[in-house]
């Protein structure tokens, strides 16, 4: 039984409010044992001494696996003892057996979020509930201890978003290391900003476009427009007849307003499957 309150029993039931959710709040290390198994009562006193130690940097969640074989099962555990740490609903890192003392600080010096990831946790959660201000001064806070911290980076981008301060927006997203550019998530941000609604008045556009059909300046600015307005599906399509009627305008720029609207999207949308296949039969017809 749990003895203290940073120590749970948890069953399968319980399991995804107690470590799923709640690994959002503090990372919650999940040791698997058995009532028979040898090194599991090794094992136990160790990780919960160290867990008290900590005074609530993490939570140790005790799940009995012959009671709840299934959570064994789909977290792959194959031999007891086994821990599993848990950080934003997702497993950070494992290990199996009784492991000494030394070992397991080791572990969790390693494995636990640093100081600036906390403190972008908190602007994310924050941010999730409406509180700009208080995520922006979490993100801050997060950079002040790690100027290079891509989720600060990308989360204080996301709230001048929110507030209307684009060009803030784009020059935080300037701090990014050029490989982290290349992740999804900064990719999708910046999409964003590229489509933001700048106030074209689409009714004027679609009327520019009805009236000469060839104007494949207006055809882009028109689906910019109706991107910007959530209207996803007419705003690729004008950007797909940019591409038909000519591939090179603008140095590519049907394809490449296409491809960002991919981003935005994010590689999982239907739509974006959808109209992949659409542009490959345009670009190989």
């Amino acid at each position: 039984m749990a003895q203290s309150k940073w120590i749970i029993d948890v069953d399968e039931k319980s399991f995804a409010a107690l470590v799923l959710d709640g690994s959002h709040d503090t990372p919650v290390l999940v040791d698997f044992w058995a009532p028979w198994c040898g090194p599991c009562r090794t094992l136990g006193p160790t990780l919960e001494k160290l867990v008290n130690a900590m005074n609530g940097g993490v939570v140790l969640a005790k799940i009995n696996s012959d009671q709840n074989p299934r959570l064994g099962k789909e977290y792959g555990i194959q031999g007891i003892p086994a821990v599993l740490l848990f950080v934003e609903g997702q497993v950070v890192d494992r290990f199996t057996g009784a492991l000494p003392e030394s070992a397991i600080r080791k572990f969790l010096d390693k494995s636990l979020p640093s100081v600036a990831e906390k403190l972008a946790i908190q602007g994310i959660q924050l941010a999730r509930r409406g509180d700009f201000k208080g995520a922006k001064a979490q993100f801050k806070a997060a950079l002040e201890k790690d100027p290079r911290h891509t989720n600060a980076i990308l989360g204080l981008a996301q709230v001048h978003m929110a507030l209307g301060k684009n060009e803030e927006a784009r020059a935080i997203l300037g701090n990014l290391a050029p490989q982290e550019a290349e992740r999804p998530e900064a990719k999708t941000i910046l999409a964003r900003l590229t489509f933001q609604d700048d106030g074209a008045d689409i009714g004027k556009l679609q009327k520019k476009v009805q009236a000469n059909p060839r104007d494949l300046s207006a055809r882009l600015e028109l689906g910019r427009a109706l991107i910007a307005q959530q209207q996803y599906e007419p705003g690729m399509d004008q950007f797909l007849e940019v591409i038909k009627r000519d591939r090179t305008f603008q140095e590519e720029a049907g394809r490449k307003a296409l491809l960002q609207a991919f981003d935005m999207l994010g590689v999982t949308n239907p739509l974006v499957r959808t109209y992949r296949s659409k542009l490959s039969t345009i670009l190989f017809s």
